[in-house]
């Protein structure tokens, strides 16, 4: 996503919302059932979440407000 500026991100519709939690749960279900689905194992899974998580990490340590 070169070139994107942070100012093109859209608010989260779940910024503050009781729904999050539920929408968090579903979501997750969701993803987690797609990617079994294209054949990725436990283990692939597993280093995909590491490397959101690094992704997420890196917006955080560039200072990326939106938490």
């Amino acid at each position: 996503m070169s070139g994107q500026s942070k100012s093109s991100v859209n608010p989260s519709p779940y910024d503050g919302s009781q729904d999050w939690p539920r929408a968090r749960e579903i979501l997750a279900r969701s993803f987690y059932k797609e990617l079994r689905a294209n054949g990725l194992n436990g283990r692939q899974i597993v280093e995909l979440s590491n490397e959101l998580l690094r992704l997420v990490s890196s917006d955080f340590q560039k200072g990326e407000t939106r938490w």
